[in-house]
């Protein structure tokens, strides 16, 4: 996980950005230009800093920063001497002028929520001999900042070190944006106004991760046309680094979407055109496997597997299979998610009440009848949650998903890693014993919680229509996958 944001990348960032975290240790990884990437055979150089300690390894870092720019310059035949004098990247001085404000603002805003954590003073130090050295032109090459930005910098963290903030201007959450057009240069502080909207409204996972893309993809100011060119480069270098096209696409349109957001570039779009362009847009298709159900006979000997040798799981991975649950679903849910349901007719009945993972629709649940034989395997499950009343939803997030890839992996394993399938695939499979016991597109869909065609919500979201054919159906499939 990057440990710079986006205002490291700007003022000392590109070392920051390049040190990566794994089993406590920390690491640092950089892709070679696409020359030198050519010439010696791999795309990334990659060097363990030997260290658990964050510090320590910021400051081994630089050294290996320096061996790095070595690489490349043996490669492109350029002496030492002449790429040091390079100095800084060229920059024209009405752009270093430009992003001045929000260099400073950016700077400002992280310094400060640094200083809530215990070891703030010994960061601050190394930012404040980082940016000294930045402003005389002593750092190496590919890592400098302006001197100009440096000084600046500089100069905001003395302020905050005495207690003399700047107030710098954020739109009140009633105020409206101004307008702009597609050709309009946007600066840093307009686009965090955008993505911290933006991110209001999604879950904690989907923060994190956008985030983490528009400090590494994006650069400010900008217009639309280069924030798209650099969208389009980053896809053209994790598919020539051997990325999925599907998961390529996942990060692309995750950047147009709060690109969009800007104002004046709703229009944002990915090009259609081109080799790269056709290779995103192939990720966001269907594939042939995707949806593939595991074979009845074979998921019922995975249950036996998994109840044998790790019982704890057993409940969740049958009921996933008997209900055509999501797993995160399933597993994102604690006890109150269990219980009784009025129809209009006035029956009474016990339902799980699904809920849509993420932030996406929070509020949208279904009401699944449950058996009455699989109540004390709802009851295992559900209790498994085990948050505190008063967890936070970054708390409650990383729980959730801790408990989907404990079950997923040991799924996975017992399943033999087949390519197409995974815990996931039980849904499929549910579906087909679904239609195999008579059930109806629309009838799945409303089981399963998909939306019919030209309609806004299914069927079985909210209301208090009866559940009695949806209670036939799933029992219908329960007596095919028994204990």
């Amino acid at each position: 996980m990057p440990l710079a944001n986006a205002c490291d990348t700007c003022i000392i960032g590109v070392l920051m950005s390049y040190i990566t975290r794994r089993d406590g240790r920390y690491s640092y990884r950089r892709k070679f230009p696409k020359s030198v990437a050519a010439a010696v055979g791999r795309a990334e150089y990659r060097k363990a800093l030997g260290t658990a300690d964050r510090s320590e390894a910021l400051r081994l870092a630089r050294a290996v920063s320096v061996e790095f720019d070595r690489i490349c310059e043996a490669v492109a035949g350029l002496p030492q001497s002449e790429s040091t004098a390079s100095g800084v990247p060229s920059q024209s001085a009405a752009d270093v002028l430009s992003s001045l404000d929000a260099v400073v603002r950016s700077f400002t805003l992280d310094v400060v929520d640094r200083m809530s954590r215990p070891d703030w003073r010994t960061e601050v130090e190394w930012r404040k001999q980082a940016l000294e050295a930045h402003a005389q032109g002593q750092m190496p090459p590919g890592v400098q900042i302006h001197p100009v930005t440096a000084r600046a910098a500089l100069r905001a963290l003395g302020d905050i070190l005495e207690g003399n903030l700047t107030q710098f201007y954020a739109p009140t959450p009633g105020e409206a944006v101004t307008a702009g057009t597609a050709g309009d240069t946007i600066t840093e502080a307009t686009f965090q106004t955008v993505l911290d909207d933006y991110c209001e409204g999604v879950g904690p996972s989907r923060v994190q991760k956008i985030r983490s893309l528009t400090r590494r993809v994006l650069v400010w100011p900008s217009t639309q046309s280069e924030q798209l060119d650099r969208v389009m480069l980053y896809c053209a270098e994790r598919l020539e680094a051997g990325g999925k096209a599907t998961s390529v696409h996942g990060d692309a349109a995750g950047l147009i979407t709060v690109l969009r957001r800007v104002p004046g570039w709703q229009s944002a779009t990915l090009p259609k055109v081109g080799a790269v362009a056709r290779a995103v847009r192939s990720g966001g298709g269907m594939n042939v496997n995707q949806r593939d159900p595991i074979p009845l006979e074979r998921m019922l000997n995975v249950h036996a597997e998994v109840k044998r040798q790790v019982p704890a799981h057993h409940a969740t991975v049958v009921l996933l299979a008997r209900y055509g649950l999501r797993p995160g679903e399933l597993l994102q849910e604690g006890p109150e998610a269990l219980g009784y349901r009025v129809d209009i007719l006035g029956n009474r009945e016990l339902v799980f009440k699904a809920a849509l993972t993420g932030g996406k629709n929070a509020a949208s649940r279904r009401d699944i009848p449950v058996h009455a034989d699989d109540v004390e395997l709802f009851k295992e499950v559900l209790g498994g949650l085990d948050l505190a009343s008063d967890a936070t939803p970054i708390q409650r997030d990383k729980r959730i998903r801790q408990r989907v890839q404990n079950v997923s992996r040991i799924f996975s394993r017992l399943l033999g890693h087949q390519e197409g399938l995974s815990l996931y695939s039980q849904r499929h499979t549910c579906a087909d014993l679904l239609r195999a016991v008579g059930a109806t597109t629309d009838e799945v869909g409303g089981i399963l919680g998909h939306t019919p065609a030209g309609a806004k919500a299914t069927s079985i979201y909210g209301g208090t229509q009866p559940l009695d054919k949806p209670r036939e159906l799933l029992a219908k499939v329960r007596e095919h996958i028994p204990d």
